[in-house]
């Protein structure tokens, strides 16, 4: 049962991903600016939703669960985020006056740096299962 969900956890990602890129990928000569402005919205909208009720929410949690003020845990963890987002953009910039930097850095960077969080959030997931 374990390797089902497994699988699960796999295929429902990939085929999420597959859905979005591909969605832009053949549609995009044919999308205006304001509906490209549309869909990262709601993309952002989506991210933002995520990162509040699967992260922050339960790190004030748990924060309150161990007797320690449930806000500061979560604001350290965003701010340490944000600070390691900077730097990660500094060292990404070195990568743009290259040939071909700027796509290497929008593929390499934004897919790893989405992945380090999101595997440190399901490490609780499966800790609690």
């Amino acid at each position: 049962m374990n390797i089902l969900y497994s699988i699960g956890g796999i295929l429902i990602p990939f085929i999420g991903t597959s859905f979005g890129s591909g969605f832009v990928f053949f549609m995009k000569k044919n999308m205006s600016e304001r509906f490209q402005k549309i869909i990262v919205g709601f993309a952002s909208g989506v991210m933002i939703a995520a990162s509040v009720w699967s992260l922050i929410l339960p790190a004030v949690e748990m924060a309150e669960n161990q007797g320690v003020i449930s806000w500061i845990p979560a604001t350290v963890g965003l701010l340490l985020g944000v600070i390691f987002l900077l730097l990660i953009n500094k060292i990404a910039e070195r990568f743009e006056n290259k040939p071909n930097g700027k796509k290497l850095n929008m593929l390499l960077f934004s897919v790893t740096l989405h992945n380090i969080p999101e595997g440190m959030g399901k490490s609780r997931v499966y800790e609690n299962a």
